[in-house]
């Protein structure tokens, strides 16, 4: 197997596949998730992202990247009954999360006056698919939505080149028929070097969502940048990690989200009725599967 590693969402984007690719060969993948990320970054002032949320409540029509990113964002919003909603910016900036991560992970922020929560309880946007145009009724976020939208995409560009998965920070894609199945090691949210369970996949995808990395302090007391849209402020979900798989990068990355915001019972609940793969961690480092 052949591996190569580029930069790029704030994160390590790896390929391993079978056959030994040229750059050529990689040029694709490497165009279309540097396209993405300035399609959709939030802290680059010139993506297509923050010129859409400086004009709210206004018909815009966006390109099709974007437009298919918000297609899928809208109906994991419905399928989720709004536990999935990106329309949280306002939250996670209020929250101190107004800059890239590697810029305040870890780090103190001093808020001299924190904005009240806000549950966000609407639809956050309208489409139009004739038009192919967006209006947005509030800030969006399409960070993680975004990054499985990718993965997805580029795992059909590198399925042309062998067999193999795709890992963007964590979040991984299976690519043609591999040979065996993959032990995937799960991280201990609380020391990021332990592996402490593992889950076997060799098809399909797999996302954790953890309130335990992307963390901060705001005025002494730790905080992170995972929000409940029922609330409005940061999840207080007795999850600290989920691990979910499922057939794409885009549904893993929502499902894992959606099972940490429900939290135990009902994420316990929703992975049963769904009948899942998933390793969800609490509070107290006790570990829950959910098998096949």
């Amino acid at each position: 197997m052949f591996t190569y590693r580029f930069p790029s969402m704030s994160t390590i984007v790896q390929i391993t596949i079978s056959h030994e690719l040229f750059a050529n060969d990689l040029m694709p993948v490497y165009k279309l998730v540097n396209l993405i990320e300035d399609t959709c970054s939030r802290f680059r002032p010139d993506s297509e992202l923050s010129r859409l949320n400086q004009q709210i409540d206004r018909e815009i029509i966006v390109s099709k990247e974007m437009f298919s990113i918000l297609t899928d964002a809208l109906r994991f919003y419905e399928e989720s009954e709004g536990i999935f909603n990106p329309g949280v910016l306002s939250a996670l900036v209020n929250n101190g999360y107004a800059k890239s991560i590697e810029m305040i992970k870890g780090r103190e922020i001093v808020l001299a006056s924190p904005s009240p929560t806000v549950p966000a309880h609407s639809q956050p946007f309208l489409l139009d698919e004739k038009k192919q145009s967006v209006t947005l009724f509030t800030k969006i976020d399409l960070g993680g939505i975004a990054k499985g939208w990718v993965i997805d995409h580029a795992a059909q560009l590198l399925e042309k080149e062998g067999y193999g998965f795709i890992n963007v920070g964590g979040d991984m894609r299976i690519f043609g028929t591999l040979p065996r199945h993959l032990n995937i090691g799960i991280e201990s949210p609380f020391a990021e070097t332990e592996m402490i369970s593992s889950i076997q996949v060799q098809k399909g995808a797999l996302a954790t969502s953890t309130t335990m990395k992307r963390k901060w302090l705001i005025n002494g007391e730790w905080s992170h940048h995972i929000i409940d849209p029922r609330t409005g402020g940061p999840s207080e979900s007795k999850i600290v990690s989920a691990t979910v798989t499922a057939p794409t990068a885009l549904e893993a990355d929502v499902w894992a989200k959606t099972v940490l915001l429900l939290g135990e019972k009902a994420g316990q609940e929703w992975i049963n009725r769904n009948d899942v793969q998933a390793v969800v961690i609490n509070k107290n480092g006790d570990i829950w599967r959910g098998e096949e």
